[in-house]
């Protein structure tokens, strides 16, 4: 996910490096990323099938683990208003963003067309499907699937797209909304957005980022309203499961939940997602030992490089060691989480050094050499370029 990326991606070179991080929201990636490795590991095939009812139903709730994505589309929509606050133009943030997110994400998914490649040539597995067209491929490598249909490289690909859109959702109503705008404009800018979560309910979760940020000033002022507000991450993640929203294409929409008598459970959850997301930035920015701590700075630091790398690396230990050691059940369970999890965030350091950080600066350099050489723009073109 990429949150700034989302779901989810550091800002910043170091944790707390960043004039004005959010220490606490910075944090809580680090714990969205637990989240979703958690899923993976239970996830695994590896766990055995419980055998009691009470077994049964904790086994459920760790698969709710798989909704540490949508905590990053919370942390998502909270930043990327900040984001845009900070840009000089929505054409310089649209340009921020493509620097975050591809520099990591294309060699990640040339090295895994690659490895399907070579699996299908040498191995006797199936082709890459991505490999079929070059429109297939070029829409794939454009991070244009699920929300297109086209094959999907990537398991995580599904949440980069659901990004993108939200920046573009975004970026054009920032341009509508700070001028006078027709009410038609108006409904062109926002029916988009308002129809996204509808056909895609798990970029719901933009939303309670999007609120708090734009009403951060009187959150803070009427603090005490979210003094309890954690307890409301308990209530979305529960709530959520019941409705067991997973497809990350239309197939199942809003209307669909509705219908079948869980429109109560989704805005349960949205409440509780809201609350809790107003309680983090109101009442954690600083305080909150266990947010703040060099870990969960760190992972929040990498957590857009482990989101997308831990799920290459994790297989290296399933079935690459595991299989030499013989082991079954929970010792297998708990082998592979403590050996997967410093492997992934090894690898995950790797990449977010060189792809996210060294690689980002240097195109960003790049192309803010080419800016000094370009003509001066009057003020006039300039601010109708920007829109």
């Amino acid at each position: 996910m990429t949150a700034d990326p989302s779901p989810p991606a550091a800002q910043a070179r170091s944790p707390g490096a960043r004039a004005g991080l959010h220490a606490g929201v910075h944090g809580f990636r680090g714990i969205c990323v637990l989240a979703v490795f958690v899923f993976h590991v239970v996830n695994s095939g590896l766990p055995p099938e419980p055998g009691t009812a009470f077994g049964q139903w904790l086994f459920w709730l760790a698969h709710g683990m798989r909704y540490g994505v949508e905590l990053f589309f919370m942390i998502s929509g909270y930043v990327i208003v900040q984001s845009l606050r900070r840009h000089a133009t929505v054409r310089a943030f649209l340009v921020d963003r493509v620097l975050r997110i591809f520099p990591l994400w294309l060699p990640l998914a040339v090295v895994m067309l690659f490895g399907q490649w070579l699996y299908a040539q040498y191995g006797g597995g199936p082709p890459a499907k991505a490999l079929g067209s070059l429109p297939v491929l070029l829409g794939s490598l454009a991070i244009m699937a699920p929300v297109f249909p086209l094959v999907t490289i990537h398991p995580a690909q599904w949440s980069l797209s659901y990004e993108l859109c939200f920046y573009l959702f975004a970026s054009l109503a920032w341009v509508i909304g700070g001028r006078k705008s027709s009410g038609w404009r108006l409904a062109l800018c926002w029916l988009p957005a308002l129809v996204f979560p509808v056909l895609y309910p798990r970029a719901l979760f933009f939303a309670p980022g999007v609120i708090v940020a734009l009403a951060e000033p009187w959150l803070v002022r009427h603090a005490q309203l979210f003094k309890w507000g954690w307890a409301g991450v308990f209530v979305a993640w529960y709530a959520w499961l019941l409705t067991d929203a997973e497809v990350a294409g239309p197939s199942l929409t809003l209307i669909d939940y509705a219908a079948n008598g869980l429109g109560p459970a989704v805005l349960a959850a949205f409440v509780g997602a809201f609350f809790f997301f107003a309680w983090l930035v109101v009442h954690r920015r600083d305080s909150g030992r266990f947010l703040k701590s060099r870990a969960l700075q760190w992972l929040g630091t990498i957590s857009f490089s482990f989101y997308l790398v831990h799920p290459l690396a994790m297989p290296v230990i399933k079935r690459g060691l595991l299989p030499l050691l013989h082991l079954q059940g929970w010792p297998a369970v708990l082998l592979f989480a403590v050996l997967a999890f410093p492997l992934a965030c090894a690898a995950s350091w790797v990449t977010w050094r060189w792809l996210e950080g060294a690689l980002s600066r240097r195109l960003k350099g790049l192309i803010g050499s080419k800016r000094q050489h370009e003509p001066a723009v009057p003020a006039v073109a300039a601010e109708s370029r920007q829109g």
